[in-house]
């Protein structure tokens, strides 16, 4: 595990692009919140969901993860049918809004270093389990925690043995293009939300 104890991302300024786009924004979007977004969510929980990164109408407005855009809209709908809802904590592997949404290799790399300090906490918990949205997220994961990732290859679906008592789960990013392409419907979203609460023991095995 790649841990930075003096990690910070509420005061990180490493990346010149992103800190320039949210000097524009607080011009043209002085309401939102234009910050780094933190973790949110129940903190004791077994269960660490990872996105992508912030919404520019989303979280950067709101500035709490997965709020306020249709990605976060379909992922608190399938935790309110689990009833889990307040039960799991959710971040993203990237904090800040990306410009275009897409974050540089750079700026992915200089993030991991605030996801590593996430999951050296989660992972300490007796039983975890660790919900990738995306090939991103499940690439910076795996980073983060020192683990190669020829040996974890991703796909919708795929859950992985991580550590003696720790699971990674992987899905299709929960975003407006993947569900109005049809890559990813609400039914196999709540199929693999549904398998990761049950590794994490949120949920009983026989849950449906």
């Amino acid at each position: 595990m790649v841990n930075f104890p003096d990690a910070n991302p509420a005061t990180c300024t490493r990346c010149p692009r992103l800190q320039k786009q949210f000097r524009q924004l607080r011009i043209s979007h002085p309401d939102y919140w234009n910050q780094p977004v933190l973790p949110s969510g129940c903190q004791s929980s077994t269960l660490l969901i990872v996105g992508l990164a912030p919404g520019k109408h989303g979280a950067n407005k709101t500035g709490v993860p997965f709020t306020g855009d249709s990605s976060g809209e379909l992922l608190f709908k399938v935790l309110s049918r689990l009833g889990i809802e307040r039960q799991v904590r959710i971040t993203n592997a990237v904090k800040c809004l990306p410009v275009q949404n897409k974050p540089s290799r750079i700026e992915l790399l200089n993030c991991q270093r605030f996801l590593a300090t996430e999951l050296a906490e989660h992972v300490r918990k007796k039983e975890f389990v660790v919900l990738a949205l995306g090939r991103v997220a499940h690439g910076s994961i795996l980073r983060s925690m020192g683990l190669r990732q020829s040996q974890f290859a991703f796909s919708h679906g795929a859950v992985h043995e991580i550590g003696e008592l720790g699971w990674l789960v992987d899905s299709y990013h929960c975003s407006r293009y993947n569900t109005q392409t049809g890559r990813l419907t609400e039914d196999m979203f709540f199929n693999v939300v549904t398998r990761a609460g049950q590794l994490s023991s949120l949920l009983p095995e026989d849950q449906a």
